[in-house]
């Protein structure tokens, strides 16, 4: 699925989308940045997702396997039924404080492929940075 690189109908897209159990991620994903920061693609980003003492977590790796930003998944209710919230928290030891302070939302489109808003906190708040895509390897 060819996704738009336009925050609008990206905006809609992901309002639309599914909310996800953090356990149903596994596995490797290539990320593609559509909006906002530059994307990585092209020095072949991507995540790795796996289960540990009944939490997902992981991290970046860009190149053949640099590894960067290490991550665990939570979901937290939404404001409707039926509207939980896939969070990748980066507030881990092994991280430096700017890393620490992303937040990204994630939501499923489609089989293997999820949006993804990049959020950074900012005096307590999260701000948008940009959408990605996680597409499995």
């Amino acid at each position: 699925m060819e996704l738009p690189k336009n925050k609008r109908a990206l905006d809609e897209i992901f309002k639309n989308a599914e909310s996800l159990d953090p356990s149903e991620l596994s596995g490797e994903y290539f990320v593609d940045m559509l909006t906002g920061l530059p994307s990585l693609k092209r020095f072949n980003h991507r995540k790795i997702f796996r289960q540990e003492n009944g939490q997902t977590i992981g991290c970046n790796i860009i190149f053949k396997n640099k590894k960067w930003g290490c991550f665990f998944l939570e979901q937290t209710a939404g404001l409707k039924e039926g509207d939980a919230k896939t969070t990748i928290n980066y507030d881990t030891p092994q991280n430096s404080l700017i890393t620490k302070r992303i937040r990204d939302c994630i939501k499923k489109i489609g089989d293997n492929l999820y949006l993804g808003r990049f959020n950074y906190i900012l005096f307590g708040k999260p701000r948008f940075l940009g959408y990605f895509s996680l597409t499995k390897k």
